[in-house]
């Protein structure tokens, strides 16, 4: 039921190549605007003004890194965060391998659990990537990521069959309609 760690590896690995493009696109067109800004307009003025040359040139690149690399940044995180609190639930690296995010309840998790859940990655890098080999021995499958943001990452075959919920949840939705057209057995 739970997606095992080479399958989610797998789709990491497919997100990777889709996002190293896109992020470079942006990084690109971002980095073309912002050369534009500095030898066609009175922008560059700014800082030659106020500073010495050398500082100057400096103080651009950094700036000109930041712009570059903070939208290449969002850009990715709204990738994760929007394709997995889609109807998709989960990346097109996920969608290519048949596995979906979801929550305690086995439903689509909201903008701000899929962001959370992206920004807590940070933590499993920081691990040495511990946190990411956790999926492969926890009971449920869970990385640490996915612990923090209370997420779990499923076959997607699972969830259309309507494949059993917790105890505590069927209990909670009984007499009510099902969600999502996964029939009564969801």
């Amino acid at each position: 039921m739970h997606a095992g760690f080479w399958k989610r590896f797998f789709a990491n690995f497919i997100d990777g190549f889709i996002i190293f493009f896109v992020a470079r696109v942006t990084a690109m067109l971002f980095g073309l605007l912002i050369a534009t800004l500095m030898f066609e307009t009175a922008f560059i003025q700014f800082f030659f003004v106020r500073f010495e040359y050398r500082t100057a040139e400096i103080l651009l690149g950094i700036f000109s890194l930041t712009i570059i690399w903070g939208s290449a940044l969002c850009v990715v995180w709204l990738y994760y965060a929007i394709m997995e609190s889609s109807r998709f639930k989960g990346t097109l690296g996920k969608l290519a391998l048949g596995i979906a995010v979801v929550d305690e309840r086995f439903e689509k998790v909201s903008f701000g659990r899929a962001s959370a859940r992206y920004w807590s990655k940070c933590v499993s890098v920081v691990t040495l990537y511990i946190g990411f080999l956790m999926a492969g021995f926890t009971e449920k499958k869970q990385a640490l990521h996915d612990k923090i943001a209370n997420t779990y990452v499923v076959n997607k075959n699972m969830l259309e069959i309507g494949y059993h919920r917790p105890e505590s949840v069927q209990n909670s939705n009984e007499g009510q309609e099902p969600q999502d057209g996964l029939g009564p057995a969801y």
